[in-house]
């Protein structure tokens, strides 16, 4: 019961600092962006300013476009597979869902880990709020560990490895949120304008093999 209760703490801390949101500036479109994919009036791309790059929503309404930011880049050679934009209908209100992978690569003497980073976003474009940001990341790693302190003696350790939680957004526009242990799920509100948790459960045992 501790365990589900803290479950439920950790998981509501990580949706109030991802409904936050960013909208910022008056940057618009340029030639010199890069344009990552495109649907309805919202346009997902690439940025180039004095402070660096940021992949942003240019989201084009009648009198002004808003600028929405998805995403600082810490490095130049950022290269995203798979970059999702699209819309998804729940509880009446149209929200937008995006997505997408950056691949991992590790290689020294001691570790090796080939991974990929998932991330998802859900935007009330109108609103211009963030409703939930998830990153999710799952990794092979390869390491060597020393068997002693003078590091004469080690062997190779090879372990599988997730970070996060992995996400799932259903029909119905609620989503799952999901460990090795347990699943949760949520749902939008409209009274609070924000997604609220639904249930919570926990990933059956595997069964045992007779012998």
């Amino acid at each position: 019961m501790k365990k589900l209760i803290f479950f439920f703490v950790l998981l509501a801390s990580v949706l109030s600092f991802s409904q936050k949101g960013k909208a910022k500036g008056k940057t618009s479109p340029t030639s010199k962006n890069i344009v990552l994919t495109k649907v309805d009036n919202i346009s997902a791309e690439i940025i180039t300013e004095k402070s660096g790059k940021r992949v942003v929503l240019f989201v084009k309404n009648e009198a002004q476009i808003d600028t929405l930011e998805v995403k600082k880049l810490d490095k130049a050679d950022f290269k995203p597979t798979n970059f999702t934009l699209k819309s998804y209908t729940t509880q009446g209100k149209k929200f937008y869902y995006v997505n997408w992978k950056e691949e991992v690569k590790v290689d020294t003497k001691l570790k090796k880990e080939n991974g990929v980073v998932t991330e998802d976003q859900l935007w009330d474009t109108e609103t211009k709020k963030l409703l939930l940001g998830n990153t999710h990341k799952s990794s092979r790693v390869k390491e060597t560990i020393f068997l002693d302190a003078n590091k004469t003696a080690s062997h190779d350790v090879e372990k599988n490895r997730n970070e996060g939680f992995e996400f799932a957004l259903n029909p119905d526009g609620s989503f799952n949120l999901k460990t090795k242990s347990q699943t949760s799920s949520y749902a939008y509100n409209t009274t609070s304008e924000r997604y609220e948790a639904k249930s919570a459960s926990k990933a059956s045992a595997p069964a045992k093999k007779k012998k």
